[in-house]
């Protein structure tokens, strides 16, 4: 005799009549005891067999791309259409206003304006901050002059992300800082110039 037996034989008349009312089942047509445990045996089937349904359901919404390992939901998002912002943001003593110097269908592309910001500066997005003293900025020419005592820190980090950085978890920024730097006047005390991946709709 199995589990589902056994159970069934030690349950008094009240409980079968409940446990086949709990399963949606009618003992009405049940007159003999015997078929009283028939029928609580097929409620419990029954319920083992929803219970179990349920169960395999959960696992499915598990399994989900919400619960999937980082690496394989990062590996999706990098098949999503995407483009890439050049970003620069300034503030006095924080980070509080960006702007997007432009959209670029590449990386390599949006590391090329970078560089040329860096070099040349870009008009109205503190610009002069960035490019070399002899085109208007605040970069020294010699690297020696440790960027002058108005320029404290200067970063350019474009040759290190010439090509895309690979996002290996999900968790992990799709924002790169390409270059930092702090001044120590004026209305752009800090500054970064990050690349950020879009993905499109």
């Amino acid at each position: 005799m199995d589990s589902t037996a056994n159970d069934v034989d030690a349950m008094s008349i009240k409980e079968m009549k409940a446990l086949i009312a709990k399963a949606g089942l009618s003992h009405a047509d049940c007159f003999e005891k015997s078929e009283l445990r028939q029928r609580a045996r097929e409620a419990l089937a029954k319920t083992a067999s929803a219970e179990t349904q349920l169960s395999e359901s959960d696992e499915i919404e598990d399994s989900d791309d919400d619960d999937a390992p980082p690496a394989k939901r990062a590996k999706a998002d990098a098949s999503r259409p995407h483009v890439y912002a050049l970003l620069i943001s300034t503030g006095q003593t924080s980070l509080e206003d960006t702007s997007i110097i432009a959209l670029y269908k590449t990386w390599a592309d949006a590391i090329k304006k970078a560089k040329h910001v860096l070099a040349w500066g870009e008009d109205g997005k503190g610009g002069e901050f960035w490019n070399p003293v002899a085109n208007g900025g605040y970069i020294p020419e010699d690297e020696d002059d440790e960027y002058g005592d108005n320029l404290e820190y200067y970063e350019d980090h474009t040759d290190k992300y010439a090509t895309e950085p690979k996002k290996e978890y999900d968790w992990e920024s799709s924002t790169v800082e390409v270059a930092s730097a702090k001044h120590g006047e004026g209305d752009y005390g800090n500054m970064s110039m990050c690349i950020q991946r879009v993905a499109l709709p």
